[in-house]
Order: C-alpha cells, then sequence, then structure tokens
C-alpha cells in the first residue's frame, strides 16, 4: 500500500509529544522564521496551466506584480517559468510531488476522470472509512498528488533525501523552520510501512513539508513504482523548479546564508517577470530554492 500524507501526519500525532531537543536551530534565519510562498513550475505556455488549476483544484488566477500569469493558492502562490521545450518528467529529483486535499475522493475521482485530468495512478484506498489517494499530471508534467484531507486545498510537498536528519537540520538552521521530529535514525528493512521508512515532517505556514528517504533499495519498495532511486538530480529545469520561502527583508538573510555556508547558486536581484527581490540558494539533494523579499500572506498580496 502506498503511504500517503494523511498517514504521515497522523503517525506525527502519534509520537507528536517526543522533544525536539536534539534538532538544534541555528542563527541563520531572521528573527521570524520563512513563510511558504510559492512553487514555480516550468511550462511552455502559461494558459493551460492557469486552466487547469483553476478548474481542478480552486486556484485563483491574479496580478501579482502587475504579472497576471499567476495562481493564489489560499496562503501561496503557483509562478511559472515559460520554457522553450517541455521539461523532464523523470521522478528522480529531491521534489517529488506537490499534493491537493480532497473530501469525498472517491466521488470527486469520477469527477476528475470525466473532466479529463490525466490520472496516472488509479484511485486507491487507505486504511480507515473513506481515505482514498491518487496521482495525476499537470500541463507542464508535474507530479500532484490527492489524498483524502477534509479539504480542497493546497496541502503539501514531497521530497525524497539521501539523508533525512541532515536535510532538517538545514530547514532548521537556514529558515528558522522547526522539524516535528527530533533526529531519527534510518530504519533497515524493506521501507513497506510507514514504520520503515526514514521520515520528518516540517510546517510552513499551511502547507507540510514531508521528507523521505529515498526508495534506492532493490527490489524497490511496493508503493514506489519506478527504479530504486539511486541518485538525486537538480531541480531545476525540471516541471518542479524550485520553491520559494519569504521573509520581510532578505539582506539579513543573504548575509547570515553566506557565513553559514549555505551554497549561493544566485545573489539578491530583482525577479524580471515578477519584480519581486530574491535570491537563491541550493538546498540538500539539489533542491533549489528561492528567497523572496515579500510581506506574509495575506498582509502582502495586493500591494
Amino acid at each position: 500500500m502506498i503511504l500517503r500524507a494523511w498517514a504521515v501526519a497522523r503517525f506525527c500525532l502519534v509520537i507528536g509529544s517526543i522533544a525536539l531537543s536534539s534538532i538544534g536551530l541555528g542563527s541563520a534565519f531572521a528573527a521570524e522564521p520563512a513563510h511558504f510562498h510559492h512553487v514555480r513550475l516550468n511550462v511552455q505556455e502559461t494558459k493551460p496551466s492557469l486552466d487547469f488549476y483553476r478548474k481542478f483544484y480552486g486556484a485563483v488566477p491574479v496580478k501579482y506584480r502587475g504579472n497576471p500569469d499567476a495562481l493564489f493558492v489560499e496562503k501561496s502562490f503557483l509562478l511559472f517559468n515559460v520554457v522553450d521545450s517541455a521539461p523532464d518528467g523523470t521522478l528522480d529529483t529531491g521534489i517529488w510531488h506537490i499534493g491537493w486535499g480532497g473530501v469525498d475522493v472517491a466521488r470527486e475521482y469520477e469527477w476528475w476522470k470525466k473532466h479529463g485530468l490525466d490520472i496516472v495512478t488509479p484511485l486507491s484506498p487507505l486504511t480507515g472509512p473513506d481515505n482514498y489517494y491518487f496521482y495525476a499530471r499537470g500541463p507542464g508534467k508535474e507530479l500532484i498528488e490527492i489524498n483524502t484531507m477534509g479539504h480542497h486545498r493546497f496541502a503539501h510537498v514531497h521530497f525524497f533525501c539521501t539523508d533525512v536528519n541532515a536535510t532538517c537540520r538545514w530547514y532548521a538552521k537556514h529558515l528558522g523552520l522547526k522539524p516535528r521530529f527530533p533526529e531519527r535514525p534510518k530504519p533497515a528493512g524493506d521501507m513497506s510501512t510507514i514504520n520503515k521508512i526514514w521520515i520528518n515532517v516540517i510546517n510552513c505556514d499551511n502547507v507540510t513539508l514531508i521528507f523521505f528517504g529515498k526508495p534506492d533499495i532493490e527490489p524497490a519498495p511496493p508503493w514506489w513504482r519506478e527504479p530504486p532511486l539511486k541518485t538525486l538530480k537538480p531541480t531545476k529545469g525540471r516541471p518542479i523548479d524550485h520553491l520559494a520561502f519569504s521573509y520581510r527583508q532578505i539582506q539579513p538573510v543573504f548575509e547570515a546564508m553566506q557565513k553559514s555556508g549555505a551554497k549561493i547558486v544566485e545573489p539578491i536581484k530583482e525577479d524580471p517577470k515578477y519584480h519581486f527581490k530574491s535570491f537563491y540558494v541550493e538546498g540538500p539533494d539539489n533542491v533549489l530554492i528561492e528567497v523572496v523579499e515579500e510581506k506574509p500572506i495575506p498582509e502582502g498580496i495586493w500591494e
């Protein structure tokens, strides 16, 4: 059985009383932790994606900083890079997929199927009453999960990691985001159940960042339908190009990251399309991260 985000959340609640004392937060972040700002997708045209996310996921088209090619998903954005050729959709980067919630997923699945959603795995049951999930592809080949969560909101980003503990330390040190659990030893075994997967979770505003140890064993675990994932390639240029987090002022964050040894990819400059100030840093496992200068949403939405 494939393990889904709701199961991760339930697992987290069971052991959520464990202290976080072994996760040391560094001083590279500003007075308040980072806020989740956007997911940036690579697409050949923006209109199909704007129409797709509006139709299937209730995203709201907005004119963000003067540019109409943006979607608002409750407390963050989907933004787009226009590229000449279709990005490679192979599932071999540190970002596995983005995820939305559903309410009556079994019936909603029939509506999605009837209206032409590109479904890549069939509707599958989970434990408990009325718990289901499935995967679909967006117009730019990005993988999207829908699972029963009691709402229809953008809910999570699911990562693969070479070292879950090291990855969580990075997000704590550089972005001030606290992992839900202390450091956890890598479980041995076949990765077939939640207790056999190396996992941690970070909540950033209303978005859950889920970190799995990459499925690199042979044979691959039953929830992973691809070849064993030995190497994680860069996200840049792929369907999900990068994630972005925001601060009110990014100069102190930029300087702190430089001093603490984070790998700066691009210095502070103005984004040519959306006209905010930002810089890029490489996170663990070649995940590209943008740090944006913006007020927290909703305070800074419509300026």
